[in-house]
């Protein structure tokens, strides 16, 4: 059965070879499947692909059509953006956000078609798992019970209804000027105007990053994420409400900083990481009050 049309829209700063890979993986969800797929790539790049990387994304892709475009302000909401504006011209159904440092198996569009298309919802999305072994980033893995609802997804795991679109809503810079949060707010605030989100136990896996893989981007990356969350609350609920969050959230955060210290002993390796990235996103927030105090 030929499926209602699903754009798959991917984020890439340039052509590589992750990206090669993912449209691979897009393939095989396609011919697996009998898919109908059409493959949107928007490059955060003013200098555009050469012929032969052009010819690279096709052979891929095999008889998939696909479409490329550019965006030069450099920033992740820019990219986003950029696609939201570019689907606003395209005829389809269902879109799927991916990101080009990400690999999928070949029937994972269809598990999330087959999920929003029995659920009473728009949005479906899912985990992501990391292929590094390194112990301190399960701390990232966000994972709920299958089918559970959620307040917000990742966009590079998720997957909703054309009509989502028509809430005019836009990724923000203010939040994303640390490198993420732009995903958390977007989908917050439509779980807000009442759309519900689904959690399908359908995910995608990460590549191993070398500039990743250290202790200094994780203690790094934990403290961003306690910057973020009062510019992400504040644009949901006001500078108030988010002032008085994120007093609470940075209380909660030295408490489990602390429980994991204490439990330390149960699970050494584990939980030490868990005491840090709290203990991090604790010393984020509190940086948040000295700053708008």
């Amino acid at each position: 059965m030929n499926r209602d049309k699903i754009v798959v829209c991917i984020c890439s700063r340039k052509f590589n070879y992750n990206l090669v890979k993912l449209l691979q993986n897009i393939f095989e969800n396609q011919i697996n499947y009998n898919l109908n797929i059409k493959v949107l790539i928007v490059f955060n790049n003013s200098k555009k692909i050469n012929s032969l990387q052009e010819k690279a994304i096709k052979k891929n892709l095999k008889k998939i059509k696909y479409k490329i475009s550019y965006e030069k302000k450099v920033g992740i909401s820019n990219v986003r953006n950029k696609i939201l504006k570019e689907l606003k011209y395209l005829n389809f159904k269902y879109c799927c956000f991916l990101d080009d440092d990400c690999v999928i198996k070949k029937n994972f569009l269809i598990l999330h078609l087959n999920l929003i298309e029995k659920s009473a919802c728009k949005i479906v999305g899912g985990p992501q798992f990391y292929k590094s072994k390194k112990a301190f980033f399960r701390f990232f893995e966000r994972n709920f019970q299958n089918k559970s609802w959620v307040s917000w997804v990742s966009t590079n795991n998720v997957f909703f209804e054309k009509s989502i679109l028509n809430y005019n809503l836009l990724f923000s810079n203010l939040v994303s000027q640390y490198g993420f949060g732009e995903d958390q707010l977007y989908f917050s605030r439509l779980t807000k105007l009442g759309e519900k989100i689904i959690w399908n136990k359908n995910p995608v896996y990460e590549i191993k990053q070398k500039k990743r893989e250290n202790i200094k981007w994780f203690l790094t990356r934990n403290f961003k994420y306690g910057l973020t969350g009062i510019l992400i609350d504040t644009e949901i609920y006001g500078f108030l409400k988010a002032f008085l969050l994120n007093l609470m959230k940075l209380i909660f955060n030295l408490c489990l900083s602390i429980y994991y210290l204490l439990i330390l002993p149960l699970n050494p390796i584990i939980n030490f990481y868990k005491f840090l990235g709290f203990f991090f996103r604790f010393l984020g927030r509190t940086f948040n009050i000295i700053k708008y105090k």
